[in-house]
């Protein structure tokens, strides 16, 4: 019995978000499928898959020439609505499936209903997102099933710590107003204030910044105080975070995320998971990888300062704000997504899905 062919198709192949997702995916999804990532645009995301298994596709008979050549039993779609169009102009190859990440205005896609009409399948991430897709009536296009993200097996590899001379307070995201880098940046300014034992201000994330941002970003933390000793690193390569966020948490320090939205909250569930406490806003799917000590109603900043401050300093609060640790890792493991995936593309083709 042969394997389906899957082909995965995204927008951004970026050491983050979506794309650190189908990596964390590809091993256990390859104990039942033939796999194959095309990406529009890649800043360094293709050659972190074995040999042939992510191609770019920079133009739309690029894309169409992908899709054709694949041959593929199931074509993924993830918030790239380009892929459609390339995927019925390729002769349709494959049964359509979507898969909707997205928060942010790029969401408004799912309004033109009529690009959906060969969507055999619609997969999202979190119960919250769920929610979301059926206040947009998808529900009537396909049947709607949730995979939850998950995390490589890395993450759950122990790490030796660096200690760091202070407590770092971490923030991780792109520089744009959704993750909001500036708010996190008043709160971490705010937050040295009177911390006797010293703050290390550390903000991860930002490499493929408009230029407009990053000025910004660098005139404050050279010109407030509180940001003296902040570092900001554009880019970590993916594989070292792990580390990060457990010398993070072995020096007291703490995550904090200021996000408008979060359709799973990868960052979050990775720094949980590697014994970091965080503090978030009560958003999106947050509160339901959080327990409720670590969240802040949304733009209630004070809440947030206040809770940061004692999570610095109180072990009994920063083990409660770990407390759903053990859930996330096992919510995580990448074969139950794969084995979920399994059960979606049976009924799908309507045939078993044979696994290595």
């Amino acid at each position: 019995m042969t394997r389906p062919r899957i082909v995965f198709c995204y927008r951004y192949g970026l050491l983050g978000g979506v794309s650190a997702q189908l990596l964390n995916r590809y091993p256990a999804m390859s104990q039942f499928f033939d796999v194959t990532v095309v990406y529009e645009q890649d800043y360094g995301m293709a050659s972190r898959f074995p040999a042939g298994a992510a191609v770019v596709a920079p133009t739309q008979r690029d894309r169409e020439a992908a899709l054709a050549q694949a041959n593929a039993d199931i074509v993924v779609v993830i918030d790239s609505p380009s892929f459609i169009d390339a995927w019925r102009t390729a002769g349709k190859p494959g049964r359509l499936v979507l898969e909707v990440h997205t928060t942010t205005a790029n969401v408004s896609y799912l309004r033109d209903r009529d690009q959906f009409a060969d969507v055999s399948h619609i997969i999202t991430v979190s119960q919250y997102m769920d929610e979301l897709l059926r206040s947009h009536r998808m529900q009537e296009i396909a049947p709607i099933s949730i995979v939850p993200n998950c995390l490589d097996d890395m993450w759950r590899q122990p790490t030796v710590p660096t200690i760091m001379d202070g407590h770092p307070l971490v923030w991780v995201g792109k520089l744009d107003s959704h993750k909001r880098w500036r708010t996190a940046v008043d709160l971490m300014d705010q937050v040295a204030e009177g911390e006797r034992d010293g703050l290390i201000p550390m903000l991860v994330g930002g490499l493929t910044s408009p230029v407009a941002e990053v000025a910004a970003l660098t005139t404050r933390l050279a010109t407030s105080t509180g940001l003296a000793n902040a570092v900001w690193w554009p880019r970590v390569e993916y594989d070292r975070m792990p580390a990060l966020y457990t010398s993070v948490a072995a020096s007291g320090g703490v995550h904090i995320c200021t996000s408008i939205n979060e359709s799973f909250g990868m960052a979050v569930a990775e720094s949980v998971v590697r014994g970091c406490p965080v503090i978030a806003p009560a958003v999106g799917a947050l509160p339901e990888i959080l327990p409720a000590a670590a969240l802040y109603e949304a733009e209630d900043f004070g809440a947030a300062r206040e809770k940061v401050r004692r999570a610095l300093h109180d072990q009994a609060f920063r083990a409660e704000l770990l407390s759903t640790a053990d859930r996330l890792r096992e919510l995580t493991v990448p074969g139950r997504a794969a084995e979920l995936y399994a059960q979606i593309v049976e009924k799908i083709l309507g045939s078993p899905v044979p696994s290595r």
